[in-house]
């Protein structure tokens, strides 16, 4: 069965490249550029997998993560948080993400991430 991942990320470029590379790998992917109204989309699409920025523009990343998190309906999805900051990561996991990796990450360590997510 292919596993659905909602990609939230305000960068374009990473969302057409990210797209391209994980539907190559089976997965369905929707991507979101805008932090408003996330928890409502995350319930509308109910993706397997959440993949996110921690910086947004106009949100951080990481108060998004404690409010999914905060959302029984939607706590049990894996959130993937994606930095450009290593020292991000403990924050990051303080806000209740699944897992964190480094931008820029190479495609197999992502798809290793990703695997392990969903078992």
């Amino acid at each position: 069965m292919q596993k659905h991942i909602l990609i939230i990320d305000d960068n374009k470029d990473l969302l057409m490249m990210l797209t391209a590379m994980l539907k190559t790998k089976g997965y369905i992917i929707s991507v979101s550029e805008n932090p408003e109204n996330v928890k409502g989309l995350i319930k509308e699409i109910n993706p397997d997998i959440i993949l996110m920025d921690m910086l947004l523009s106009g949100a951080d990343g990481r108060e998004l993560c404690k409010e999914i998190k905060a959302d029984t309906a939607i706590a049990t999805i894996p959130l993937l948080m994606l930095s450009a900051y290593p020292q991000a990561v403990n924050d990051c996991m303080a806000a209740g993400a699944d897992g964190f990796i480094e931008k820029p990450f190479d495609m197999k360590s992502l798809l290793d991430k990703l695997a392990a997510m969903h078992g």
